[in-house]
This record gives structure tokens, sequence and C-alpha cells, in this order.
């Protein structure tokens, strides 16, 4: 079974607590403390396996985010007294049988409930336990190594840290966060409290609290088929054992470093007990296993005795058949030894009739014996007129010695024919190389006075020669070596590139959009830019998402990866050998346009708010305003990317923007032909149908040609409003901005 341990406490300024210093120390983070003045650092603190903020689901529908240090800044600000509770700590025990990811997944499922359920913000910090190095007393003492006599702490020992806030919080109408500083969340309120506002007690809501821990772990094992948890104390569960005590920050450093403590001492006398309670559990429940084994295996041995007995009775049966078998088949051999007897006449006459067939037989024998000599007589006549004949084959026979010597000197003749001509052939071959040596001695030089001289020169320059000749080789031999060396590595980097480009969106690769990811905190992996990009580049070579033989598929896609290829998608190469160098080119790269359009963005909205003021404050208003500073608005992003020393990935930028707000624009034609029934006076009707066509004119003269089916679409179902009649309402409604 699965260990349950949920705690809870307060973080008070009473005992001299800052919710800053514990948010920074529980992730692992540096932060500025505005109340105090001071910067928590704890960068460099081991084991933070993860952190991050979570927020009801309320304040994400609002599209409100915070980061660490502004959270804690503003609950420690919306607190006024010396002994405040600042923040609540939720302490959970991950199982440890659960992946990394399964881990977090668990711990931010759960935050998310108790969020939903207290209505806080949760700051989620999950922790790994730190080993340090053995003991060494030859080593220089280290924190990473165990001094003499500590233990390093259990390895199964997974844990969440859940701060939550202790106040509601609330948005400012400029979407800021803020607390509620009049009342605290009713968790915080005393039982007195609570029970004035029918509430249930803390320890109440503490193991309603621990049950949906518990609920939330259970359903995760069990999807894995892993031993559940049981919230329920071993008393409830019927279990004769007795829970440990709490030791403490203080106590468990203490005994890690080999002191005991009281405590230490408490609980390691209830380990024993329980152990012992344990061990004669189980010798009862072997006792009870022996005794239940003996009691099966006598009901089963009676059970096979019963068996036998039906077999027995069976073999019995048997034999009694066996024997009224051999009694009939006696009574029927009695019966046949009569009926023989009664035969035996009639076989006296068979055997006579039998002896007279013999005498018959010899009597055609004896005839045949009498007529033998004349045969004998035939035979000899034959042999007679035989003999002819084999005088005839014996003549024949007298000529075969003679042709066969006549064929033995042919046979004699031909191996002296043979031997002659290669004799002829050896002499022609030493005649050969009696001319090629007299051509060799005449070729020679003719011998110089100066013959030692001679010799070194030539010796000399055979010897340069040969050194030419052997660096030729070795060069050659280099050369061989090092295109077969840089094929090999070009081909293994073809295959990191395929492998890459394979497994481009599996989550350890590329940010999740679910979990708002960002390339600060996971700069080593993929981000959205870059995976349209990889995207793109995967489609254009006919790749699949296909992820189940990725070996396979990585030989196949990296014969794809040509040096034409690679050159005509150099961008997508980039991505694929460096994402973090390419992320920061490409940074540096389009800062100019990021600076551009902020300036564009600015001065498009000081326009627009000057053309609103002058047609209204509802939502069409601010549309038809945006609508009319459409045009001059892409205009200004076409002088952009007409100026010269304008980078290319700032163009594609720009070209993007341009795409995204005629698209927009096309949109707000749509909606604010269609909401001109909603405006409250004839004269507002009139004034804003007038703005849209002269907006309309001079955006469809302009980008007719950039406009696609479904922005025609747009124009034209809003264009449809015009067959109508307007009625004019005048409904009782603030003015919403949430179209944006």
């Amino acid at each position: 079974m699965t260990i349950v341990h949920i705690a809870t406490k307060a973080i008070s300024r009473k005992v001299g607590q800052s919710a800053v210093a514990c948010a920074a120390y529980r992730a692992g983070d540096v932060l500025d403390d505005a109340k105090y003045g001071k910067t928590h650092d704890y960068g460099k603190k081991s084991g933070v396996m993860s952190s991050d903020i979570v927020m009801p689901f309320a304040l994400k529908a609002l599209g409100v985010s915070v980061d660490r240090e502004t959270l804690w800044n503003t609950a420690e600000a919306a607190e006024s007294r010396s002994d405040s509770r600042v923040a609540r700590e939720w302490l959970i025990n991950l199982p440890h049988e659960l992946s990394e990811s399964e881990r977090y997944e668990l711990a931010i499922k759960f935050a998310q409930k108790l969020v939903d359920d207290m209505d806080v913000i949760a700051d989620v910090c999950i922790h790994r336990p730190v080993m340090k190095l053995p003991f060494d007393p030859e080593a220089k003492p280290s924190s990473k190594r165990l001094r003499e006599g500590e233990e390093n702490p259990d390895p199964r020992n997974f844990h969440a840290h859940i701060m939550v806030t202790t106040r509601a919080p609330l948005v400012e109408p400029n979407k800021t966060l803020a607390f509620d500083s009049n009342l605290k969340t009713p968790f915080e309120w005393s039982n007195k409290k609570r029970k004035a506002h029918g509430l249930p007690s803390s320890m109440q809501e503490i193991k309603r609290i621990r049950e949906m821990w518990v609920d939330t772990a259970n359903k995760v094992l069990a999807q894995y088929h892993l031993p559940l948890m049981d919230a329920r104390s071993y008393q409830d569960q019927g279990l004769d054992q007795q829970p440990t005590i709490k030791m403490g920050v203080e106590a468990t450093a203490m005994e890690r470093r080999g002191i005991t403590t009281e405590k230490g001492n408490t609980n390691r006398a209830i380990k024993a007990r329980n152990k012992m309670v344990a061990e004669n559990r189980i010798q009862q429940r072997t006792d009870h296993e022996r005794r239940a084994r003996r009691l099966r295996n006598g009901i089963a041995w009676a059970t096979k005795q019963n068996a036998r007995l039906s077999i027995l009775i069976g073999d019995a049966e048997q034999r009694v058949d066996s024997t009224k078998r051999s009694i009939e088949e006696t009574t029927s051999g009695i019966a046949w030894a009569a009926e023989r007897c009664e035969r035996t006449p009639n076989g006296i006459d068979t055997v006579n009739n039998r002896i007279k067939s013999a005498d018959d037989g010899i009597r055609w024998t004896t005839d045949r014996c009498e007529s033998l000599p004349k045969l004998i007589g035939d035979t000899e006549q034959r042999i007679t007129d035989t003999e002819p004949n084999l005088e005839w084959t014996a003549k024949r026979c007298e000529n075969l010695p003679k042709r066969c010597d006549e064929t033995k000197q042919r046979i004699d003749s031909s191996k002296q024919w043979i031997a002659h001509n290669s004799k002829r052939a050896t002499d022609s071959e030493s005649i050969a190389k009696t001319i090629n040596q007299g051509i060799t001695e005449r070729a020679k030089p003719a011998p110089s006075p100066f013959d030692d001289s001679y010799r070194r020169a030539f010796l000399e320059r055979k010897r340069r020669i040969d050194r030419d000749l052997a660096k030729e080789n070795r060069e050659a031999d280099l050369r061989k070596h090092g295109d077969a060396s840089i094929s090999a590595t070009a081909r293994e980097a073809r295959q990191i590139l395929a492998h890459r480009l394979i497994t481009r969106s599996l989550e350890k690769n590329s940010l999740r959009k679910a979990y708002q990811d960002s390339s600060i905190d996971y700069p080593e992996k993929f981000d959205c830019r870059q995976i349209e990009v990889l995207d793109d580049f995967a489609k254009s070579l006919g790749i699949d998402n296909d992820k189940s033989n990725i070996r396979e598929k990585q030989n196949e896609v990296g014969e794809m990866l040509t040096f034409e290829v690679m050159t005509n998608n150099l961008s997508a190469i980039d991505i694929l050998l460096n994402r973090q160098k390419e992320r920061a080119r490409y940074e540096t790269i389009t800062a100019d346009f990021n600076e551009f359009i902020a300036r564009a963005d600015a001065s498009r909205d000081k326009t627009n708010k000057e053309l609103q003021r002058g047609l209204g404050r509802t939502d069409i208003s601010r549309m038809t305003s945006e609508i009319l500073t459409a045009v001059s608005y892409i205009e200004h992003i076409e002088n952009y990317i007409d100026k010269e020393g304008t980078a290319d990935d700032c163009k594609r930028l720009a070209e993007k923007r341009i795409k995204d707000t005629i698209t927009r624009t096309c949109t707000q034609f749509k909606l604010s032909y269609q909401g001109l029934k909603d405006l409250d006076s004839t004269e507002s009707v009139q004034k804003h149908f007038k703005a849209l066509q002269d907006g309309l004119e001079g955006f469809t003269t302009k980008y007719t040609e950039k406009l696609t089916e479904g922005d025609l679409n747009n124009i034209n179902d809003g264009l449809k409003v015009l067959d109508t009649k307007i009625n004019v309402n005048k409904p009782d409604h603030t003015p919403s901005f949430g179209f944006r």
C-alpha cells in the first residue's frame, strides 16, 4: 500500500517568516522582498525538480498571469498586522512508483483542485531527495559529502511543497492582481467563526482535503495498476499498528548526523513494536495457512479416495462382466467340440480323397522321368549346331591383340610429338630471353670517365624519385582516408539531424502549450515558431508523424537530407543544428521589427482612441475606428518591408502581420455591420454606417488582391445586413471590451 502523507502549516510573521523568502527557498529561485528590502538568493539549491504557479480557472479565463515575485510581494503587502499569516503550505508525499512526468501531472492536478476549492493561488514546487557522496575521512569536508555518522535521506522521498495564499485573489480593472484586504479565506478562520457560518471545524476540513488528495492520487495509481492509498487511520483499518510521531526539521537533521534524540528514540521504539506485531501477525498468518493447507490436503485426500471408490466399483463390475463372457465362451467351445466330433467321419473321407490325389501326382512324375533321355539328346544336338559360331568368334579374337598393339604405337607417337613441341617452346623462350638481354646491354649508356660521380648522381636521382613517389602515395592514402572519414562524419550528421526532425514533437523535445512552457525555462526544447518551421520542412519532404519505427525512418530521412535539400532549407537546418543559437540569432535579428511594431501599435492605438471619441464608447465604435486606421497601418508596415537593410526574417514577420491585420479587419467589418442593430440611436447608426462605408471603400480598393475567400465571405456576410431593416434598440448594458 502506498504511503499517505499530507500536512499543512501556516507561514506567519509571528515567528519571523516571510512568504517571499519561503517561496524563494522552495523554488530554488532568486526573489526580491519589497517589504524587507532584501534579495533571497536560493538559485544554487539542489533537489528542485519543477516550480509552477497554479491559478483558479476563473482567473485563467480572464487571461490573468503573475510571476512568483509579484505574487508573494502582493500577498505580503495585503497583510498589515505584525503577526499575520502571510501564506499556508501543504506538504504532500508523491508516490515514488510513478515516473517524473506522472508525479508532476499528479501534483499539478491536485493543486488545481485545491485552488479551485479554496479560491486561492498556489505555488507548486516538487523536490527530490538529495543524495550525498559517502563519508570519506581522507577527503576534504564538503556539503556534497556525508559527515561521519550522517545518513542519506530516503531515496523514495519525492514530495511537493504547495504554498497557497491566505486571501482570495482579485482582478483590478487593468488586469493586475490584488488580494481582498478585508477578509481571509474561510480555511484561515477560527473554529468559532467557522461554526457561526455553518462550516465544519478546521480538523474536519483538513480531513476532507486529505481525502481529496487520496482520491486524486488513487485515480492515477489505478491507471497504472499500482497499490492504492488508504486515508483511514490504522485503527479504522483494523490494524494493530501505532503511528510514529513527527520528528521536525531539527531532530531529523540531528538523527542524520548520528545524534540520537528523544523523538528519534520514541519513533525507533514504535517501529520496533510495530515490527514485532507485524512479525507476530505474519507468523499467525503462516500458522493459519499451514493449518488451512493441512485441512485442504485432508479434504483433497478424502475426495481422491471417494473418487477411487467409484473406480473400484467400476473395476469389480468389469470383472463380473469378464467372468460372464468367459462362461459364455466356454459354453460355445464345448458346443463347437461336440459339433467337431459329429463331423469327424466327414474328415476321414476328405483325407482319403487327398491320398488319392497324391497317388495321381506320383504317376505323372514317373511319366516325365521316362521322357527325360529324349530331352537330353535334343540338347546335345543344339550344342553341336552352335560350334561353328564359336569358331568364327575365336578367329575374330585372334586379331584383337594385333589391333591393340597398333593403337598403343599411335599413342606413343603422339606423346613423342607433344614432347618435341614442348622442347621447341622452351628453346623459343630461351632465345627470347637472350634477345632481351642483348637489347638491355645495348641500351646501357656508354661508360663515363667519371663513373663514381655518375653512379652517385644516378643513385641520388633514384632516391629523390622514390621519395616523391612515396610522398604521393602517402598523400593519396590520406586523401582517400580523409574522404572516407568526411563521408562517415557527414552520414552521421545527417542521421542526427534526421532523428531530431522525426522526434521534434515529443514532449521532451518541444514546449508544451497546455502548461505554458517558456523557452526561458526550457532553453533546450524547440519553441512553437521552430516547430512550425520544422513541420513545414517535414511536410515538404513528405515525412509523416508516425513514431512506430523511428530507427528505420531515421535512415530513410537521413538519405533525403542531401546537400541540395539542406541548402534550400537553411532555416530549418539551423534549428536542427543548434536550436538555442538559432533562437538567439532570430531574436537578435527580429528585435528591430519588435521595436518597430510596438511603436506602430502605440501610434495606431492613439489614433483609434481619437476616432472612437467621435463615434461612441461601444465595441462597434472601437472596431469601426480600427477599420478606419487599418489601411494606414498596413501601408506603414509595407514601407518598413521596402526599407533598405530590413532583414529577411523581419520582412516575413511583417508580411504575416499584414495578413493577420487584413483577416482581422474583414472580421471586424462583419461584426460591425451586424452590430448596427444594437446601437441606441438613428444618428449613431448613420454615423457608424458612413464610417464603415468609407473604410470599406478604401480597404477593398487597396487590398482586393490579398483577400482570401474567407475574408470575402466575412465582408459579404456583413453587407447582408444592409438588405434588412435596422431596428434601433436601447439596451441597458455597459460597454464590453472583450473583443481584442
